[in-house]
């Protein structure tokens, strides 16, 4: 019996998995991979993964399923799911936007179901992930099938219906980091500096400014407040962007982001 059943691999699933690759002890030999994509299994499969061309198979050899597909699919792919899904069979998704009682619904009242809200940067062994229970899933349930998150990244539980509410925060974050680091790259030969240069150091800033927060048990305001020198360049150039609506810009990304996943779900 396979420890985890991956129904779909696409770009988050492989992201999750070349994170976990990268650990030791990591084993892909108990993991099974299902996907329409012949090419996918055949990727996953040299990798040493077990691979399965129907959905059945794949359940009925697996001790916990992993469902990665979109929120568009899930729906057409629901009711093949159901047949073969045992009762009680543990089950992590990270489909955006659809909650508990939508499983509940398809799989029935006894369903075990934690719902992941996952990012990329497990890619490289630090992700970050939002998890939630459904009602039947104990303790014991939730360390069981989030084990393969925690092998790429940190995992933080959250309550039930919060997923739209969390997207801002982990899984939308990396696009937002992106954009600015394209900004500042253009920036940088604006000024005649050397790109690559220049967002190396970028990156690796923001990389121990984060490990700041997550570390230190300095408060997010006198971190801040360290670097608001007065008459400095650094409080200028903050005084200037909350000044162009910097403040409400983010608000609206994070309003943006949560109306979006709510409306994926209901899709």
């Amino acid at each position: 019996m396979l420890r985890y059943g991956f129904i779909a691999a696409g770009n988050i699933i492989r992201a999750m998995h070349r994170g976990a690759e990268l650990k030791a002890d990591y084993n892909p030999s108990e993991i099974g991979i299902y996907d329409i994509n012949a090419s996918v299994r055949e990727d996953y499969a040299a990798r040493g993964y077990a691979t399965f061309d129907n959905m059945k198979d794949l359940v009925d050899n697996s001790e916990m399923l992993v469902l990665g597909v979109t929120p568009k699919v899930v729906g057409l792919i629901i009711d093949e799911l159901k047949a073969c899904y045992r009762p009680g069979q543990l089950m992590l998704t990270v489909v955006t936007g659809v909650e508990q009682d939508w499983y509940t619904e398809h799989l029935g009242e006894d369903c075990k179901v934690v719902i992941c809200m996952p990012n990329m940067s497990s890619q490289v062994g630090a992700g970050a992930f939002a998890v939630s229970r459904g009602a039947n899933c104990t303790d014991e349930d939730v360390d069981q099938v989030t084990e393969i998150l925690r092998a790429c990244g940190l995992v933080e539980e959250i309550p039930d219906g919060m997923m739209a509410e969390i997207l801002p925060f982990n899984g939308s974050s990396p696009g937002f980091f992106y954009h600015i680091s394209n900004l500042m790259v253009k920036e940088a030969a604006k000024y005649g500096l050397n790109p690559e240069t220049a967002i190396r150091l970028f990156a690796q800033t923001m990389k121990g400014s984060a490990e700041m927060i997550l570390s230190s048990d300095i408060s997010l305001e006198d971190l801040e407040t360290a670097l608001r020198l007065p008459g400095g360049a650094t409080v200028t150039a903050l005084e200037k962007i909350e000044s162009m609506g910097f403040d409400a810009m983010y608000e609206e990304f994070v309003k943006v982001s949560v109306e979006r996943c709510r409306e994926l779900g209901n899709q």
